[in-house]
């Protein structure tokens, strides 16, 4: 297996340590099951299995879809839509239709 580097700073993982910014030897690397994502975090939870997700320890903050897998279940906060500004109109010259 080639050596592989971690990105100290955004956590990119790669085996050619020049494309990125403040490399580091991965000591441990884990492939997500869900998107496929290398990763060094063995915490990482993308949006498909996010989606499964319904419930969180208030104890140790473990991600689960069951209540039954933890030992201190809560729900899982709902995310707030984004609220979408009007956005003002230009102001000035209108163009002139071609002919």
């Amino acid at each position: 297996m080639a050596n592989l580097y971690t990105c100290k700073t955004c956590d990119l993982v790669t085996e050619e340590k020049g494309h990125l910014c403040n490399p580091i030897p991965a000591k441990k690397v884990v492939t997500c099951k869900f998107c496929g994502t290398i990763s060094s975090d063995p915490r990482h939870v993308c949006a498909p299995k996010l989606v499964n997700l319904k419930y969180i320890c208030d104890s140790c903050g473990r991600l689960a879809s069951k209540r039954e897998m933890l030992c201190r279940p809560s729900p899982l906060p709902k995310a707030k839509k984004a609220v979408r500004k009007s956005v003002p109109k230009k102001v000035g010259k209108a163009k002139k239709p071609k002919k």
